[in-house]
């Protein structure tokens, strides 16, 4: 009888990409490869093994968490270089202590879907297991800055969504026999599932209007006060259209978008376990983040995107516009105020879909293929 051979994929919770990237990539082992047991892994689980470093990594992820919720990002790259000055001391000091999380069932292999922390990480699982394949998934359209990203201090493959990852891994260094080219980034496998549902029925389930197209307004798992901005402007602007609002966590951004008065049908919804694909699929156009998450769940759903231009988060996410931009599968919009424009745009061209068409892809099938490969 053979041995099941163990994948952790390692996840943190700071804004939710990160964490839906973790739960696709498991979803589509567990459905396709049945040998392999596949764990979702909070960073903080593991590096709360050495108390000092676990504290300070639930610090960071908490005061990042409530900036996205408060749509207040300060000096992100600043944070970025603070994150990556504490991980390079923690991996002189805490590598053996942070791998006690792995001595009752040592990994064969650990796919890391987070930035900054993965050479400690990697590290501590060699501990525990010498043998023990490690994989970086970046979840950005382009790293940030050196070291994001691509820390060639310790062995690891990279599936890489964009030309971009490629050519900035390359010049980090990185072998060619450790990088991979993905068609793009990972998303739930349940978003390449075209439902078999009466869309009418399900906006009347809503209380909706069948007869009117329905827009899907999220911000990711936080939420963001940005939601209750767009929703105002679509007050202001009486646009014709039913509305999907996604909250998130944000109890009281759930609050306030509930007791709204608005002249369009709207349905709001708190923080879903589940990814709100359902919804998606029931969307003729969708408003967010230009967070790589979005803009794929967008992609395979054939859902046109308006994103709003980022402010704070923009040295991630500046990329990630570029690409909307360059490709037209969506609108970049400067601020909250221009979103009915973008919806009317949007609703009378048929570009955008076309190209969303030539843009789909099925990476995150792809990435499940690779790290069986990699495993055997």
């Amino acid at each position: 009888m053979s041995v099941r051979r163990n994948i952790d994929i390692v996840f943190f919770d700071a804004a939710s990409g990160h964490r839906s990237s973790a739960v696709a990539l498991k979803k589509a082992l567990d459905e396709r490869f049945k040998d392999l047991n596949v764990r979702a892994v909070n960073i903080v689980d593991i590096f709360d093994h050495y108390p000092t470093f676990g504290k300070i990594v639930h610090t960071g992820i908490r005061y990042f968490n409530w900036q996205i919720k408060n749509d207040i990002v300060f000096d992100l790259k600043g944070l970025i270089k603070l994150s990556i000055g504490i991980q390079d001391s923690a991996f002189t000091k805490g590598t053996h202590l942070v791998a006690k999380f792995w001595k009752d069932a040592p990994p064969d292999l650990v796919v890391s879907v987070t930035p900054m922390y993965n050479p400690v990480l990697f590290k501590s699982a060699q501990v525990a297991n010498p043998a023990v394949k490690c994989v970086t998934i970046p979840v950005d359209f382009e790293e940030v800055m050196p070291r994001y990203w691509f820390t060639p201090a310790v062995e690891q493959y990279y599936l890489n969504a964009t030309p971009r990852l490629q050519l900035q891994a390359q010049s980090a260094r990185i072998s060619e026999n450790f990088l991979h080219q993905l068609g793009g980034m990972i998303a739930d496998p349940d978003s390449y599932i075209q439902p078999q549902i009466d869309k009418k029925a399900e906006l009347r389930k809503l209380k909706l209007d069948e007869n009117l197209p329905t827009g899907f307004v999220s911000f990711g798992g936080q939420g963001s006060t940005q939601v209750l901005k767009i929703a105002h402007a679509m007050v202001e602007q009486n646009i014709s259209a039913n509305v999907i609002f996604m909250c998130g966590k944000n109890e009281k951004l759930f609050k306030k978008l509930t007791a709204l008065q608005t002249p369009f049908k709207k349905a709001v919804f708190s923080y879903l376990q589940e990814t709100p694909i359902h919804y998606l699929h029931l969307a003729d156009f969708a408003i967010g983040k230009p967070g790589a998450m979005t803009i794929t769940e967008a992609l395979i759903t054939g859902t046109p995107l308006i994103a709003i231009k980022s402010r704070g988060m923009s040295p991630v996410q500046r990329g990630n516009e570029e690409w909307m931009i360059e490709t037209r599968t969506g609108i970049v919009a400067e601020n909250a105020a221009q979103v009915p424009v973008a919806i009317t745009e949007i609703l009378k061209s048929d570009v955008f879909t076309k190209n969303i068409e030539a843009h789909r892809h099925r990476a995150v099938f792809e990435a499940a293929e690779k790290i069986a490969q990699l495993i055997d």
